[in-house]
């Protein structure tokens, strides 16, 4: 396994999927498809991880029809949320949301027997649920079928990358979508819907896969009275791996 195989296998089930959806008609407000780009740490790492988010944040226009190569050197350059371009003028930014520092902080600690590895490795991968949004939002349930291929993908991504441990990262929001594609059983870990482990019959999710809520709701909310569970999440989710 080299990064370099990977992401040629990536590209041609990428190229099948573009070809199927920009056949389509696209309103402009409709970013283009998140394509991921595997780096080169991520074949070394003893404990391969892949983050699923909920939907980008704006990410080009589907209508534009851009390239699979193009998208995958978008998100090459995105660097793992550490070189975000807001395209406003300014410097590259590096982006120290709840998630990213979610990210981070499971893929170090799951991963730091190895001395090279810090929180700024590239050795984990990220996507979503959802391949794109619309107005940098959820994108409508008429939008979401029009694309599920894009929902579909994810089973061949995670094929593809072999990845030993899948977060989801998605709340309950799109566990409509989880479910059409992977008819996973969930055993709770935390209750109240803050941490499931998932398995399923045909081994196309990992041992290790777990779904949480996003950590920005993880941080809770004093004005709706949430509680403060990122912390409690986070560990045992690396508790869970390094026990494994």
């Amino acid at each position: 396994m080299t990064a370099e195989s990977l992401n040629a296998q990536l590209a041609q089930c990428y190229q099948t999927y573009t070809q199927s959806i920009y056949a389509r008609e696209w309103e402009d407000n409709v970013s283009a498809p998140l394509l991921m780009h595997v780096y080169d740490e991520y074949v070394t790492m003893a404990r391969k991880i892949l983050f699923v988010g909920q939907e980008t944040h704006s990410w080009g226009q589907m209508n534009l029809k851009p390239t699979v190569e193009k998208l995958m050197t978008t998100y090459r350059r995105f660097n793992l949320g550490k070189a975000a371009d807001y395209r406003d003028g300014k410097p590259l930014r590096y982006l120290r949301s709840p998630f990213w520092n979610f990210n981070r902080s499971v893929f170090y600690n799951c991963n730091c027997d190895n001395p090279s590895v810090t929180r700024n490795t590239n050795g984990f991968l990220w996507t979503n649920i959802s391949k794109f949004d619309c107005n940098s939002t959820t994108p409508s349930h008429d939008l979401q079928e029009r694309n599920k291929e894009g929902f579909e993908l994810l089973k061949s991504e995670i094929a593809i990358l072999k990845p030993d441990i899948v977060v989801f990262l998605t709340g309950s929001k799109y566990d409509e979508r989880i479910n059409r594609v992977f008819s996973p059983m969930r055993e709770t870990l935390l209750s109240d819907g803050y941490l499931y482990q998932l398995s399923t019959g045909d081994g196309a999710l990992p041992r290790l896969t777990f779904q949480t809520k996003h950590p920005r709701t993880l941080l809770g909310s004093r004005r709706n009275k949430m509680p403060n569970r990122y912390r409690e999440v986070l560990e045992k989710v690396i508790e869970a791996v390094r026990n494994c």
